[in-house]
């Protein structure tokens, strides 16, 4: 009986199963029938050939569903389009999400139209999600532009010096397919959808947006131009005939960046409306024209539909025997692929080009009559395979060398055998993989410059030749590491000098196809009295003052900078645009502004009686040792000086503070943050520290590898480290304050080195090098980039380079709150750090205070910090950004996302330092302790005791000699 009932319930489970199966295979059949043979939603091809693309799909439109984290609202555009069921998203709730219903299986592009919030100055930056998964490689990080325009008319100063009008955020909504902003594709995101209903999420808005439209549309279908021409000829198309149709270069109607304004050249007759005498607004671009993906619009009117030529006025003197691309769009379309790539040849001077083939045969452009839109963007071009194979080349070049430091550590032994090919895997199929690649890279490149060397192709060579001793000598292949690592750096940088695509546009010409070229003919003697012209000139100019002569009075202000030229002259560029509207607003009456660029003390200006009004990014130590003479004025005597100190973070007033007075507002104030290799920390098993112990077991774990954690320490060598006070230039500070220490007593007129907590906190600081061995002197930068050291602690600024010049390691670095110390009591972390930075001041002798205390609260607002910033990174890249101490304009910086908490928790854990008469002593006081320490040996206590008694005898005649 009991067997029967175990084969009953055999014969059971056994059909269940059957029934399982069976329903599972008519579910499978009926998904492979709806979705193209069970292609997955995400493809991993993002370029799949072009038989699976269908350029015939039927554009889908997404769907806002109600959701509680954004609102609907209804406005008209500038261009006089409606919209009634827009979706507006904020950054502190913008989520949107949407349903689109996809009808037929294929690979689309997602189009987007928005329109940004005007208040707001930044691109926007979001995420992405597919069905609650990112759909490609940095969906977490999709970045669209904003569009600028001239908000008013040319503008010119006291010399009769064109000055580029005021740039606006344009109030249009703008349609844009998701592109790469990376550069590493021409084409936008391919995206492939089976048929069916998705959910899309836009999340993590960085500016306010408002979503017009968000669809699945087909990609776009770029035919070939012998495609091209027939298509013209089949609806009929005509040369035209008539005159040439003229966009000058600084009359562009709208740009993707805040930096592409009107710009003057004097410096030849070549380019159009050039005068020997004065600044004219004749072109746009150059420098500030060179990231990928920026783009300039002109509106031309066309006066007929026909086939026109295309020539081109431009200045392309960067790329040393390079070549700078543009793409072409007309209306928002490429009119055939050879368009995606114009070429701009090196010149020293400026040049004209036709847009021709390789024969030397002019492409014709079809245009229909009426205005229509010509659009120019960075691309890269002919080196898009370049620069895709040597991303892939640096990375497998630097996977190798973490490899091999792993073994032999920086400085192998060139006597000692390491047996490298047998100890690393796959050791003679990489290093011929890594050779390969690099003869591709330089094929390549010769192919596209026409030159058979290069600097690039040297490096490539170099490289090459290097792998090739290694593969061809495993057994002394040490002896290479050295001259690998160098080349290998050397290879490194042109990863981020070869995506920059400058050039200059003076005008664009579409011109009859039988008439004559628009290219200048300038004569010699044209040529010969422009410059004479010119030299003359030089001689009545005035290179120190940005702004002009101004009358003198009580209604001026007069600022000195010591900066570069650039940075100089985007503050004169927000001044003449928003200074003067904000100053008679505050005071009721207009204030001109003198802005000049000098190279000479506050000091020496004091002296010879020929002070500024305004001191702007003052070192740490100057407010303090300038008020002590009196030479400055207490700013929290003004009735709003309480209300605009909310401005920063809660001690960043503190190093400008002395005697009751407040001598300086921050507008710069930079801290440590901590950097690490994910990808090295995950294969040796090594979480990201937390704690001073966690940070030194994983420097060990490292150290056994042949690798080292970093702490920086800027060794005092002349006046100017001392006056960039304390909190910048270690790690000691830090820990001080984490271990509940001060570094002055109450009444701010002695150090505090030789109390307890000083000592403890300064043994625990100085055995990071004495006991657990990491580097005195370093360069973390390319160590970091390199993997040799994988953790460490450096100023948050370095963030800004690795973004942007290491796009080798892009993606396998993050960074942390710099590590603290745990209370035994409550187990809470104190991460506290010591922070440096700059602060801007009013004179005793200025006759216009008023006046000059709203310049100071102008210049440190968010708007105008976060202004000036976006324009010194748009002419000298994101590399340039600045420390801002206004902590809401830090926050509205173009962070990724997903970093913008940490950066912004660090921010809030900074502690600022006193400056006191005589602070710079103890500066010097911890240096020689220091050293004194690291490399003497001597006992930490007693060095302190001494050193802290001469800096206290410093302090002590300090205020003595000032105390009156």
């Amino acid at each position: 009986m009991e067997n029967r009932n175990q084969f009953i319930f055999i014969k059971a489970v056994a059909l269940m199963i059957c029934c399982v199966l069976l329903i599972s295979a008519i579910a499978m059949t009926a998904f492979a029938d709806d979705s193209d043979n069970l292609v997955s939603l995400f493809s991993e091809d993002n370029e799949p050939s072009d038989e699976k693309i269908d350029y015939t799909l039927a554009p889908c439109k997404a769907v806002f569903k109600k959701n509680t984290h954004a609102q609907f609202v209804q406005f008209t555009d500038d261009n006089g389009n409606s919209f009634s069921h827009a979706l507006k998203l904020t950054p502190d709730k913008g989520k949107a999400a949407l349903e689109v219903k996809v009808k037929k299986s294929g690979y689309y592009n997602m189009a987007v139209s928005y329109l940004l919030d005007a208040a707001e100055g930044s691109d926007w930056t979001f995420s992405l999600l597919v069905d609650g998964k990112q759909p490609f490689e940095n969906a977490d990080t999709i970045t669209l532009p904003r569009y600028w325009e001239d908000g008013a008319k040319i503008r010119k100063d006291a010399y009769g010096n064109e000055i580029a009008p005021t740039q606006v955020s344009a109030n249009q909504v703008r349609e844009k397919r998701l592109f790469p902003k990376n550069g590493e594709s021409d084409t936008p995101y391919l995206i492939y959808f089976a048929s069916g209903i998705h959910e899309l999420t836009i999340a993590n808005s960085s500016q306010t947006v408002t979503l017009t439209s968000v669809s699945l549309v087909a990609p776009e279908y770029t035919p070939t131009y012998k495609e091209a021409l027939a298509d013209y000829k089949e609806k009929n198309y005509k040369n035209y005939s008539g005159k040439t149709v003229t966009a000058e270069g600084e009359d562009a109607c709208l740009k993707s960046s805040r930096s592409l304004i009107a710009k003057a050249d004097r410096s030849s007759l070549k380019i159009h409306h050039a005068s020997a005498t004065r600044d004219v607004l004749n072109y746009i671009g150059g420098t500030s024209w060179q990231q990928i993906g920026d783009e300039i619009i002109w509106q031309v009117n066309v006066p007929q539909t026909g086939l026109y030529r295309l020539g081109i006025s431009y200045l392309q003197n960067t790329v040393i025997n390079g070549v700078s691309y543009r793409h072409l769009k007309i209306n928002g379309k490429t009119p055939f692929k050879e368009a995606r790539a114009i070429r701009f040849d090196y010149n020293t001077s400026w040049n004209y080009t036709d847009f021709c083939d390789k024969d030397g045969q002019p492409y014709l452009f079809a245009l229909e009559k009426g205005v229509q839109q010509i659009s120019l963007s960075v691309t890269l071009g002919d080196n898009l395979e370049v620069f895709r194979n040597l991303k892939q080349a640096v990375s497998d070049l630097g996977d190798l060398y973490i490899d091999i430091t792993i073994i032999t550590g920086e400085s192998p032994d060139v006597n000692h055998d390491y047996q490298l090919f047998k100890r690393i895997p796959n050791w003679e199929k990489r290093l011929k993989s890594i050779r390969s690649q690099l003869g591709v890279i330089t094929d390549m490149i010769r192919k596209n410059s026409g030159k058979r060397g290069s600097t690039m192709i040297a490096a490539a060579d170099n490289v090459a030749r290097i792998v090739s001793n290694m593969l061809n000598h495993p057994y002394t292949a040490q002896v290479y590491v050295q001259d690998y690592y160098n080349c290998y750096t050397t290879l490194s940088s042109w990863l981020f000098d070869i995506k920059k695509m400058p050039v200059a546009i003076d005008q664009i010409h579409f011109y009859a196809p039988d008439g004559e070229s628009p290219e200048s003919d300038i004569g010699f003697f044209d040529s010969f009295f422009f410059g004479a012209k010119r030299f003359l000139a030089s001689f009545a100019n005035d290179y120190a003052s940005l702004s002009g002569d101004k009358k003198e009075g009580k209604k001026q202000l007069k600022i000195w900078v010591n900066w570069g030229r650039d940075q100089a002259m985007v503050l004169n560029n927000l001044i003449e645009e928003s200074f003067g509207a904000y100053a008679e607003k505050e005071l009721g009456y207009k204030v001109d502004v003198n802005l000049e660029l000098v190279n000479a003390s506050l000091v020496k200006g004091i002296l010879s009686n020929n002070a500024p009004d305004l001191a702007l990014h003052q070192v740490r130590s100057e407010p303090v040792n300038l008020a002590i003479r009196g030479a400055i004025c207490d700013l929290s005597k003004f009735d709003d000086f309480q209300d605009v100190i909310t401005r920063f973070s809660d001690t960043a007033i503190l190093p400008y503070q002395y005697n009751g007075g407040t001598y300086a507002l921050p507008d710069q104030q930079t801290f440590f943050l901590m950097f690490y290799r994910k990808d090295i920390l995950d294969r040796l098993g090594v979480g990201v520290p937390k704690t001073w112990e966690e940070f030194l077991a994983a420097t060990a774990v490292l150290q056994r590898n042949n690798m080292n954690s970093y702490i920086p320490y800027i060794k005092i060598a002349n006046e100017n480290t001392v006056n960039t006070g304390i909190g910048s230039l270690n790690l000691f500070p830090s820990i001080l304050m984490q271990s509940s220490g001060k570094f002055y007593n109450r009444d701010l007129n002695q150090c505090l080195l030789d109390s307890a907590k000083s000592v403890e906190a300064f043994q625990y600081w100085i055995e990071m090098y004495t006991k657990y061995k990491l580097p005195t002197e370093a360069e973390f930068y390319n160590r970091f980039r390199l993997g040799i050291s994988p953790l460490g602690i450096s100023p948050y600024t370095l963030y800004n380079t690795l973004s942007q010049a290491a796009p080798e390691i892009d993606g396998r670095w993050g960074i942390a709150t710099v590590p603290g110390i745990k209370d035994k009591e409550t187990g809470e972390i104190n991460r506290t750090v010591s922070g440096g930075g700059t602060g801007c001041s009013i004179l005793s002798v200025s006759k216009n205070k008023d006046a000059a205390w709203v310049f100071l609260k102008w210049w440190t607002q968010a708007q105008t910090q976060l202004s000036y910033n976006n324009n010194v990174e748009a002419i000298l890249g994101s590399t340039a950004r600045v420390p801002l101490a206004t902590k809401e304009a830090f926050e509205k910086l173009s962070w990724k996302h997903s970093d913008l908490p940490v950066l912004s928790e660090q921010f809030d854990l900074v502690r600022e330092i006193n400056e006191v008469p005589g602070s710079y002593y103890v500066s010097r006081a911890v240096d020689q302790a220091y050293w004194n320490v690291v490399t003497n040996g001597k006992n930490v206590k007693d060095v302190l005791i001494e050193w802290s008694a001469v800096a206290n005898d410093e302090i002590a005649r300090k205020i003595k000699e000032y105390s009156h």
